[in-house]
């Protein structure tokens, strides 16, 4: 399906008709001078597939590396072609260039860079069929450029460029305002949560009981949540806790406390939590993200909590109702990063549809 407003001039072409392809190249690593005080960005892989625009990279070079390299403009499109991450993208924010592990579309003036960047990005999981079965994926140049696609006249393919980077610069505004809610989050537990004189001392285990997931699969499907130390996992038709809970890993990922106010099983490599006394369920999770739970691993390899070391494990309090006025503040804020979760999450999905809807 495409849009009415979008829907004449289309024709089959090629990657290599969008404009030239150059692959990257690296200026000897064993001659400090190519990198030393490096100011010229010069992407790998590991720049890519991040935000849309490449605005820094890890790896820089000299005036001299630069030019042993071959320079890309700005709004070049790059793509990984070899390794396990090909397919990220990225378009030059600037003059830049790359390794070899990247091919790049310096898009000619008969096609809009912004519709080449997400015509291929609406198309690439269909060219890894073409990728070469080896242990490197690897996708040449001469393949990649021969790669089928579509292209439309430039006045559809700016319109269409410019809606699709518009959704983008807002997702990528998303994520600076959830960045900043986060890091806002932090903060307020941090300051919030400091011990004061007149605190209450006690260990964790003075003020609630904590009980370990138990294995699920004699259970049936159903409607309640089971959740794991990455998260929820699946649904079953018995829950082994109903109520405010604050989960936190037995094994595994130890250090991201999980809150649950629901009906919930979790498996054994989950701790709950219940019979809260003198502390608030949402306010013991708060706290729990302030504490360092790698510092009490037992473990020489995979990270494990012991209920005994958690429940030694001291803390300070405050009443009841200084708990609610933290909990108050912070929830507030919480709230707000959900809202920006979900929008971000539409806008992403709003995305998809017009790739999908606007590329055959």
């Amino acid at each position: 399906m495409r849009f009415p407003e979008f829907s004449g001039g289309w024709q089959s072409c090629q990657i290599g008709d969008y404009g030239e392809v150059i692959t990257g190249n690296t200026p000897p690593t064993n001659d400090y001078i190519n990198y030393a005080n490096g100011t010229h960005l010069w992407a790998s892989p590991v720049d890519l597939g991040k935000t849309k625009f490449v605005i820094d990279t890890q790896t820089k070079l000299s005036s001299i590396g630069f030019n042993k390299t071959r320079k890309l403009p700005e709004g070049s499109i790059l793509v990984t072609c070899i390794g396990s991450t090909i397919g990220k993208m990225g378009m030059a924010a600037t003059e830049m260039s790359t390794n070899q592990q990247i091919n790049s579309i310096v898009v000619n003036a008969q096609n809009d860079k912004h519709f080449v960047y997400y015509a291929l990005q609406s198309r690439f999981p269909r060219y890894l069929t073409s990728v070469s079965v080896q242990a490197v994926p690897i996708m040449s140049k001469s393949s990649f450029e021969k790669q089928q696609n579509y292209r439309t006249t430039l006045e559809e393919q700016k319109k269409i460029g410019i809606l699709l980077n518009l959704i983008d610069e807002r997702i990528s505004t998303q994520n600076r305002i959830i960045n900043e809610l986060q890091s806002l989050i932090i903060g307020l537990e941090q300051t919030l949560l400091k011990s004061q004189s007149n605190w209450t001392s006690c260990f964790i285990g003075d003020v609630l009981s904590i009980g370990c997931g138990r294995d699920y699969k004699h259970l049936s499907e159903g409607d309640i949540p089971v959740y794991g130390t990455g998260g929820y996992m699946l649904s079953v038709n018995d829950f082994l806790y109903d109520g405010e809970s604050v989960c936190i890993g037995r094994k595994g990922t130890i250090d991201k406390p999980l809150y649950l106010h629901c009906k919930f099983w979790t498996v054994d490599t989950l701790f709950y939590t219940y019979d809260f006394r003198q502390i608030l369920p949402r306010y013991c999770y708060y706290l729990f993200n302030t504490i360092n739970w790698l510092k009490y691993n037992e473990a020489s390899g995979v990270p494990s909590l012991s209920k005994d070391t958690i429940e030694r494990i001291k803390i300070s309090i405050p009443s009841i109702e200084e708990q609610k006025r933290v909990c108050d503040i912070i929830d507030s804020v919480d709230e707000k990063l959900s809202l920006e979760i979900t929008f971000r999450g539409k806008l992403i999905s709003l995305k998809q549809f017009l790739l999908s809807s606007l590329f055959v």
